[in-house]
């Protein structure tokens, strides 16, 4: 394969998509998805993509993905894509760094022929990804115990073999949910519950307590994210009757090693536009190393996003678990075409070389909230 050109220009254009229904999660519910897809093209034509779009939560605005990816924009004119994607300049900005990292990334793929994932793990030096599918959990979101049994009944006819409810303050109604969800679960499927670390301490500790008695596999942030959140959640996990995942503890591969030392968590979840593409893979190695289970999981994000986390989570030693890719129906539309979706529970790996989706124009005209912009202009 020739190799990738000189980087010529780099476009970029912000999106919104409502959810197709409110999603209830611990911290409020969430409406709509916003967000930057990234367009990196060389002199020679290879052309890369990538989506930022930050959780309400994490207080970035759009405006502050558009002002990082012109800063970064200028300086990566005229370099060679493999010497770009690891070396931006200036401070980081969640949501902005990795949208960027990702069209490089998929860009140098598809120079070299490869799927996204072959080459992430030759990077990483991670063995080759299996080409087994990938299994997925279904993300149940109805707020009512009959509504919500409705949903898990439309997830195991689809094939799902893993669930997850959202939990919050509320103990007591989060019960009345559960229990609907294993009635009609049966005994053998796995059931995880999130908590968007809606929790104290002392709180999380009576919840997992309680929520124990229906089955619960795995609960994700029990507590909220912080400096001192890996010595509460080592707390919790010694008290918990049920395992403990960090989710927005686990940002960074520093975040990561700091849980691990702590002995903070049973496993983590791995969000790819949180965590940045460089550090992603590496924190799938680490994790793995230290016999730490990760759980690779979007950010409700489009199929741009949605194809960069399925090639992670194919780095995932075997046997894998089920991984939360399965959200691009919960949004209202797409901006990518060819992302794969889930069949009987899992998802394949794209074949085609770099991340496998392309740019769906005139979708992207329907949620666009401005226009295309880039250097050079």
């Amino acid at each position: 394969m020739t190799p990738a050109g000189p980087v010529a220009s780099v476009r970029w254009r912000p999106w919104r998509i409502p959810l197709r229904d409110p999603l209830a999660t611990g911290t409020g519910d969430l409406t709509e998805r916003e967000g930057l897809v990234v367009r990196i093209e060389t002199a020679n034509g290879e052309v890369g993509l990538g989506e930022g779009a930050p959780l309400p939560g994490e207080h970035v605005s759009v405006a502050a993905l558009e002002r990082r990816v012109a800063e970064v924009s200028g300086a990566l004119l005229g370099r060679p894509p493999a010497e770009a994607w690891r070396a931006l300049s200036g401070e980081p900005v969640p949501g902005a760094d990795v949208a960027i990292e990702t069209a490089l990334a998929d860009l140098l793929a598809r120079s070299c022929g490869a799927p996204l994932a072959g080459w992430l793990a030759s990077q990483a030096s991670l063995a080759p990804p299996a080409p087994t599918p990938v299994p997925v959990n279904a993300l149940l979101g109805a707020a009512l115990p009959d509504e919500l049994a409705r949903e898990v009944e439309a997830a195991a006819a689809c094939g799902f073999r893993t669930v997850k409810v959202k939990v919050g303050h509320d103990v007591a109604a989060a019960a009345e949910r559960l229990r609907a969800v294993r009635a009609v679960l049966g005994p053998d499927a796995e059931l995880r519950i999130d908590a968007n670390g809606a929790w104290s301490e002392e709180e999380a500790v009576t919840a997992l307590a309680a929520h124990a008695v229906h089955g619960v596999a795995l609960c994700e942030q029990p507590v909220a994210p912080g400096p001192d959140a890996p010595e509460r959640l080592a707390r919790v996990r010694a008290a918990s009757p049920i395992p403990v995942a960090a989710d927005e503890s686990c940002g960074s591969l520093a975040d990561l090693r700091v849980l691990l030392d702590a002995e903070a968590v049973d496993a983590v979840v791995i969000k790819p536009l949180r965590t940045g593409l460089a550090d992603a893979a590496p924190m799938i190695g680490e994790a793995a190393a230290r016999g730490v289970p990760c759980i690779v999981t979007t950010t409700f994000d489009t199929g741009i996003g949605t194809a960069l986390a399925i090639h992670l989570a194919a780095l995932l030693p075997e046997p894998r678990p089920a991984c939360g890719l399965a959200t691009l129906p919960l949004l209202a539309g797409d901006i990518a075409r060819d992302c794969p979706g889930p069949v009987a529970g899992a998802i394949s790996l794209p074949t085609a070389p770099g991340l496998g989706v392309e740019i769906d124009d005139a979708a992207l005209d329907r949620f666009a909230t401005g226009p295309w912009q880039g250097v050079p202009a």
